[in-house]
């Protein structure tokens, strides 16, 4: 059975990088998003979670990735450079989209 507390930690760490970089870009409008799904990762790790929660949290997460006009689709440039300091801005989105997909994998 998973440690969905360590998943859940994993998961905290990996959307307070995000977000502390989104801040860098102040039009990014995806900001506020990330800063929520923080929020409520933190509400949930003073409790003890049960899945349903943290399959909620999960898709939160996890519904802004893909299709058109999506996170993916954020190109953090300004006059025709990327910000500084947001280099590894896919490498940080990567990881909190695969921590939230391993928060609500269900192993057999």
């Amino acid at each position: 059975m998973p440690d969905r507390r360590a998943q859940l930690d994993t998961l905290r760490i990996h959307l307070g990088a995000l977000v502390a970089m989104l801040r860098l870009d102040w039009d990014c409008t995806w900001t506020r998003h990330f800063e929520s799904c923080l929020s409520r990762a933190e509400l949930l790790a003073k409790d003890a979670p049960d899945q349903d929660a943290l399959n909620a949290l999960s898709g939160a997460v996890m519904h802004v990735f893909g299709g058109m006009g999506s996170f993916n689709d954020y190109a953090p440039w300004r006059n025709g450079q990327v910000i500084r300091g947001m280099e590894g801005l896919d490498a940080a989105s990567g990881a909190v989209y695969d921590a939230a997909l391993e928060l609500r994998r269900i192993d057999a």
